[in-house]
Parts: C-alpha cells; sequence; structure tokens
C-alpha cells in the first residue's frame, strides 16, 4: 500500500463519495462496509444495512462488485463482479481512466521486428512482421519496419496490428464511470 501524498483524495471522502451514492441509488438500504487502500483508487465495499449489523451471511449481498474512487480527483467508479474477482479491472482502470500506457503484444512485435532487423535485415524483419501479422500487405510491411526503424509507426498500421494481437475487453469486464471528478470539497 501506498502512504498519502499531498492532494490525494483521502479515504473519509471516498466513504462520503460512495455512501451518498448508495443512498441516491438504495434508499437506506445499502451502506459501506469496507475500504482497502490502492495505489490508485480507494475500493470501497457495501453491504446491505442488515449484513452490517448482524453479520448474517444470508443478508449478504451477491453478484456485486465494489465502487472505487480515484485517488487523484475523486472520480466514482464502478466495478462488475466478475472484472473484480478476475481482476482484470485493474488493467482497463489503468488504460482507460487514467491513460497509463501498458505493454501490449504489439510492444512486443515492435521489439522483436526492431531487432530482427538490427540482427539480420530488413527482409527478414518484413518476414516476420507478415508471419504475426498477416494481414498486412508487402507494402504496408516495408512501410511497417522502415517506420519502426525510424521510430514512429503509422497509426493507421499499428491499428492493424493491435486488432489482431491486443484481445477486446468484454464490456461486461469494463470499469463504468458514475461521476467524474471531484475534490474533497464536494466541487463537480
Amino acid at each position: 500500500m501506498c502512504g498519502m501524498l499531498t492532494g490525494m483524495i483521502e479515504r473519509e471522502f471516498a466513504i462520503r463519495v460512495v455512501q451518498e451514492e448508495l443512498d441516491r441509488k438504495y434508499a437506506g438500504r445499502l451502506v459501506v462496509d469496507e475500504v482497502e487502500e490502492h495505489e490508485l483508487v480507494w475500493i470501497v465495499h457495501y453491504a446491505s444495512v442488515e449484513y452490517v449489523r448482524t453479520r448474517d451471511p444470508r443478508e449478504q449481498l451477491g453478484g456485486a462488485g465494489p465502487y472505487l474512487v480515484d485517488r487523484l480527483d475523486g472520480s466514482l467508479h464502478s466495478v462488475g463482479v466478475v472484472s473484480w474477482l478476475q481482476g482484470v479491472w485493474e488493467g482497463d482502470y489503468r488504460t482507460r481512466i487514467r491513460k497509463i500506457p501498458v505493454r501490449t503484444a504489439v510492444d512486443d512485435l515492435h521489439d522483436e521486428v526492431r531487432h530482427e532487423a538490427a540482427a539480420h535485415g530488413r527482409i527478414r524483419a518484413m518476414y516476420l512482421l507478415r508471419q504475426r501479422v498477416g494481414t498486412l500487405t508487402h507494402a504496408q510491411a516495408a512501410a511497417y519496419v522502415t517506420a519502426l526503424q525510424a521510430g514512429a509507426v503509422p497509426p493507421s498500421l499499428t491499428d492493424i496490428a493491435t486488432e489482431l494481437l491486443v484481445p477486446v475487453l468484454s464490456p461486461v469486464l469494463r470499469v463504468g464511470t458514475v461521476r467524474g471528478p471531484r475534490g474533497p470539497e464536494g466541487a463537480v
């Protein structure tokens, strides 16, 4: 766990934001039950009022993932139970919500192709590229390798490789944004 830094959203703020959302949606039937600190967010679990009062397992909620409160901007997000249990939420949060670059199979391909070009020449690099991304024409492969050697691949060519090599995340597993940035003073 990381320590609190100046300007970061505090635990109490995260609890208040989630409880406000629970009250708005469920009229006092659900309450914040547990809060976990994560480097990017506060993970806020909730439960029925009756479960919190009695800890009777029959009163537990089923099929509900936690809320996430961004530790930098206070935005509120929801995570489905499958995404939560599989740990898929974190990659989606990093890339789509926070816009933090994450290595993909395309980055690995670029490294391989650059290495192949440096070690064995441009033609072998084009051959490797076409083995991995079979939909590229010879002209596209040549342009791709040339651009990689120069340092920047045109997005149109990268998009072709991404479509084939990077799986699209099911909408069911995506983190949902409930409310945008909101500072501790309550301003939206």
